[in-house]
């Protein structure tokens, strides 16, 4: 049996931070180091079941021409399923551009789709996201991914896609970033991070750092 790479990459992780986490010491590395949070956050995921229901969209991420990863890439966005999500974060590194942008969106669409679940409908005249309740998925260990998808600012696609998902998860640790892509080239640079910072001022609760 052909296993994607993506999978075996999830299934290779699940096996380290299981041995990780029965390690007392992990607990203190998990708080200080964003990578390894975000680790744990994915091994919390359905990911088992989502290659049962869509094994076709995830060999797709494996194809060798950029249509067929870009399907691949919407078709589990379209999901709305979390457990998409470190199927799709490895191409967010991809050497084409487009399938790079392609994986910053799937994700933004992802993120946004769940956070605007908790949107305040009390106050239609602005967006103002609740904190995530008992019930809810956190998805700020995410903040790790956003991070690298900022190593380019210039990036149009990315660091936009970026932007919003730090507005939505309330990540204020990144203000400095999105300040400074107030000044970016690309208007979607700067529509996002404006966008993004007037979430976070309407943010209707005080943020846990992520990172």
């Amino acid at each position: 049996m052909n296993v994607p790479l993506v999978l075996r990459r999830s299934l290779l992780i699940a096996t380290l931070l299981a041995t990780v986490v029965a390690n007392p010491l992990a607990q203190a590395v998990e708080a200080v180091t964003p990578d390894l949070r975000y680790q744990l956050f994915v091994q919390k995921l359905e990911t088992k079941q989502l290659t049962l229901d869509y094994p076709k969209a995830i060999r797709n991420l494996d194809a060798n021409d950029t249509e067929t990863q870009m399907t691949g890439l919407m078709t589990l966005s379209a999901t709305g399923e979390l457990a998409a999500i470190p199927f799709i974060v490895p191409l967010l590194d991809s050497q084409d551009r487009y399938v790079r942008v392609y994986a910053g969106l799937a994700l933004e669409k992802l993120v946004s789709r769940h956070a605007l679940k908790r949107r305040d409908d009390s106050q239609p005249m602005k967006i103002v996201i609740k904190p995530p309740g008992p019930d809810d998925t956190d998805l700020r260990p995410l903040a790790w991914v956003i991070a690298k998808m900022l190593r380019n600012p210039e990036d149009s696609g990315t660091a936009s896609y970026a932007a919003t998902m730090i507005g939505y998860l309330n990540l204020q640790e990144f203000k400095p970033e999105l300040k400074q892509l107030l000044k970016s080239r690309h208007p979607a640079n700067q529509n996002a991070a404006k966008h993004a910072l007037e979430v976070m001022e309407s943010a209707s609760a005080d943020p846990v750092p992520s990172r």
